[in-house]
């Protein structure tokens, strides 16, 4: 099995068959990890073909995109792509998120929305550069996106990493934690064709707060990856 896509997903009923045919014509397995949704997202991601796990309480982004990191061994990929089951990544652009991978020019691919389209609100925006500039100070090294949800990984990278998020901050995680790692990570310009709703303004204040106590601590030692 080379190639594994990973989407969490809530009460996405009536969108997620959709993705989930889409992201199939890319990868050879799409993992759906339902956080605890109400509705019928379970079964329609599974009439679309997708592999689903369940849990019946709702734990958050992080504790779903988590699970299904750590289900997808199951089938010993060689490639993992993460990415929202919202609509707001385009399924059509896996393969430029794998190409640096697929010739050994980086060890992960973040999508940056900054470089690509972007629709969002200015309030989004602003807190958007917010994080990147923490990003900044905490790693010494600038990139245009830190808070995509649209990654890709060598899967013995992405396993080699002691995640621990539950919820919005696995995004920030994934991120500090490969840089302190040493992995080598290229950015790629997505379109993110629709706002959805999601990360709230205090969201936004917890991520920031969780990226300057992560950054710092693994600087300092306190933390490991």
């Amino acid at each position: 099995m080379e190639r594994v896509a990973i989407l969490a997903a809530y009460n996405l009923e009536d969108s997620i068959e959709n993705i989930v045919k889409r992201t199939k014509e890319f990868v050879d397995v799409v993992i759906v990890v339902s956080d605890g949704s109400h509705d019928d997202t379970n079964l329609k991601a599974r009439d679309a073909g997708a592999v689903c796990l369940d849990h019946t309480m709702t734990r958050g982004k992080g504790f779903a995109v988590r699970k299904g990191i750590e289900f997808s061994k199951h089938f010993n990929p060689k490639y993992i792509i993460l990415m929202d089951a919202d609509g707001q990544h385009l399924p059509e652009e896996i393969p430029t998120m794998l190409s640096p991978l697929k010739q050994g020019i980086a060890d992960s691919v973040v999508g940056s929305r900054i470089k690509g389209k972007l629709i969002t609100s200015t309030i989004n925006k602003f807190g958007n550069l917010c994080l990147i500039l923490i990003s900044f100070i905490v790693t010494g090294k600038f990139f245009s996106d830190t808070e995509t949800g649209f990654r890709a990984y060598k899967a013995e990278k992405l396993y080699s990493l002691k995640l621990d998020s539950i919820f919005y901050e696995i995004d920030s995680e994934l991120f500090l934690k490969s840089i302190h790692k040493g992995f080598h990570i290229i950015e790629v310009p997505i379109t993110v064709p629709k706002a959805v709703p999601g990360v709230t303004v205090l969201d936004g204040i917890k991520i920031g707060l969780y990226k300057l106590k992560l950054g710092l601590g693994l600087r300092l030692g306190i933390y490991t990856v």
